[in-house]
């Protein structure tokens, strides 16, 4: 069986931008903070931050990382 990592579900929760998923994403760092592949996370939301909605998305993942 095959499961997502936990920086695919934060990119993704990260994309979907509700405030539920905000939450989500800073419990999965609180969690798995030792872990986490940020550079791998900052490369795919680079990659999304070209798309004018998504322009903050990495900006906003650096708070969510901070807190």
């Amino acid at each position: 069986m095959k499961f997502a990592s936990c920086e695919d579900v934060i990119i993704h929760k990260m994309i979907a931008g509700r405030a539920v998923d905000d939450e989500d994403v800073k419990n999965i760092l609180i969690k798995n903070k030792n872990s986490i592949d940020t550079e791998y996370i900052r490369k795919w939301l680079l990659e999304f931050s070209e798309i004018s909605e998504q322009r903050e998305i990495l900006k906003k993942f650096d708070s969510l990382l901070e807190q």
